[in-house]
């Protein structure tokens, strides 16, 4: 099937070694050995970056920054998840949406979504 969306995207086996600069790309991917110099600017890249003070430096100011987002996507997941069981026990209690949205302070639209969600299920 294709899709005319201005993408190309090529699906590629990792585990096949046939031999092919392919193969050779994705085992390196796979290691991004930073002594492994076989694909050239990209080799050159990777060794700067697990090698070299300025990349390291860089390394670490990208990692650093990563776990930072994944805590707070985590704490936005965790804060949602708590909004939501708050949410159905109040309606399980007989509780009308719009009350209970403005005890969560939540959005109405959204309240009444969570609601028609647990009652299809």
């Amino acid at each position: 099937m294709q899709y005319d969306d201005g993408i190309h995207v090529i699906y590629v086996n990792a585990e096949v070694d046939d031999g092919t600069e392919t193969a050779r790309l994705m085992k390196y991917f796979k290691t991004t050995d930073p002594e492994d110099m076989s694909q050239g600017d990209l080799s050159s890249r990777v060794h700067f970056l697990k090698c070299e003070e300025g990349g390291y430096g860089i390394m670490c100011e990208m990692s650093e920054k990563w776990v930072a987002e994944g805590r707070e996507e985590g704490r936005a997941e965790g804060e949602e998840k708590k909004a939501r069981e708050v949410v159905m026990n109040l309606a399980g209690r007989g509780m009308p949406a719009e009350s209970i949205a403005d005890i969560v302070k939540m959005n109405i639209a959204v309240v009444k979504q969570w609601l028609e969600g647990a009652a299809v299920k």
